[in-house]
């Protein structure tokens, strides 16, 4: 089955967010904020916030499309943050709550109270969970939730979301 459908302007908002609200946003501390909103979202309300493919690299998990994002990848969004000193972005353009909801900015800002001030270790530590270890490349949603504590009945929610957004597709 296919994962949840990429919300890319709720992506690209969700970043430009999570970099806003951090007094000075590496690469690594916004994604790791980014995952574990997701996480929050899925065992809250069983969805992701914006539906990005997690991938397993060394320092764990990434968003892939937001990746792209900041690595000024995706036509069309070359100028909405900028990376500097190689591993620092700032945001060029103020996020557009309009297009996050109650929960997601909830979500988002436990997130960024809970890890904002964590070292580059503790967070990799930390996003080395469950999920990320059970993962060869793309990190599963359920998993996520698992990592989290979800239980059978909050995973099948999930799983016939998971459907619900792919019908949307048809």
């Amino acid at each position: 089955m296919r994962d949840f459908n990429l919300h890319k302007e709720k992506a690209v908002n969700s970043l430009l967010f999570v970099i806003n609200n951090l007094e000075k946003a590496d690469t690594h501390k916004t994604y790791k904020i980014l995952y574990f909103a997701d996480q929050k979202h899925l065992l809250k309300y069983g969805r992701p916030i914006f539906g990005d493919t997690y991938v397993k690299m060394k320092y764990g998990p990434v968003p892939s499309f937001v990746k792209n994002v900041v690595d000024e990848n995706i036509e069309g969004l070359e100028e909405v943050v900028a990376k500097y000193h190689r591993y620092f972005v700032k945001s060029l353009v103020e996020p557009d709550l309009d297009f996050l909801s109650e929960s997601d900015l909830e979500c988002l800002n436990e997130s960024l109270i809970e890890n904002k001030d964590l070292e580059f270790l503790v967070l990799t530590d930390k996003s080395h969970d469950y999920a990320y270890n059970k993962a060869s490349w793309n990190i599963d949603y359920l998993d996520m939730a698992k990592a989290v504590g979800a239980d059978e009945n909050l995973l099948n929610f999930i799983s016939q979301q998971k459907v619900n957004d792919n019908l949307e597709l048809i």
